[in-house]
């Protein structure tokens, strides 16, 4: 009787850990860590079930959390032991069980002048292809899509999401910036990385404007 009582206390323990859910959330990650990075982690815990990698992002830029999402909700007890006193880059990380993660899709442009803009939150950025978007921030505020379209004329550019070359990234609610933020798809990984060599850390037309603005760009995974 004593023990049976027992069993089911320790499964209610348990039961937080193993909740039906299937997906992992990874805290604490170098901003610098990239999917391969959490895949070779995988590997090295000998981790069950791991179907997709997924970065999260704020505005197209890490936040130092990752999703892994699993086959079968019989993995996530073992895996999450198996991660207790995992590390990436040699920096401790932390890794919880997490319902599946949204990600907000693009919306409609309220000024009506190209369709839509992105807030960049959530898996992936909220997008669908992967490694053949970049994000690219400190153009002048008012800087718009056909402007960041020409600038950017010396790329091979695809459409994003059907829309223009170049996407404005939303600010968050009631924030204003001097500075904007584009997302821009690259035709192929190779041109992606490319781009982000070329134009990172770079100044938009110096002869102009000097060194006020200061441009960065990053693939978004």
């Amino acid at each position: 009787m004593f023990r049976s009582t027992a069993v089911r206390r320790m499964r209610d323990i348990e039961r937080p850990w193993n909740e039906g859910r299937t997906h992992v959330q990874l805290r604490e990650l170098p901003r610098s860590a990239l999917p391969t990075d959490v895949r070779r982690l995988c590997i090295r815990e000998r981790l069950l079930g791991v179907t997709d990698v997924a970065l999260d992002y704020h505005r197209f830029l890490p936040t130092g959390r990752a999703y892994l999402t699993l086959s079968h909700p019989d993995h996530l007890y073992k895996n999450l032991q198996a991660l207790e006193k995992s590390s990436v880059a040699s920096l401790p990380i932390r890794a919880v069980s997490s319902p599946p993660p949204q990600a907000r899709a693009g919306r409609l442009n309220k000024n009506g002048t190209q369709g839509k803009v992105f807030p960049g939150n959530g898996p992936h950025g909220g997008i669908h292809s992967r490694m053949k978007h970049v994000v690219v921030w400190g153009f002048p505020g008012k800087m718009s899509e056909q402007a960041v379209e020409n600038y950017l004329h010396d790329f091979r550019l695809d459409n994003v999401e059907g829309l223009t070359e170049a996407v404005k990234v939303e600010l968050p609610t009631n924030t204003f910036s001097l500075y904007s933020r584009y997302l821009v798809r690259p035709t192929s990984t190779a041109e992606a990385h490319r781009l982000v060599r070329q134009l990172h850390m770079t100044y938009y037309e110096p002869q102009q404007w000097g060194k006020r603005y200061q441009l960065r760009a990053r693939v978004v995974y």
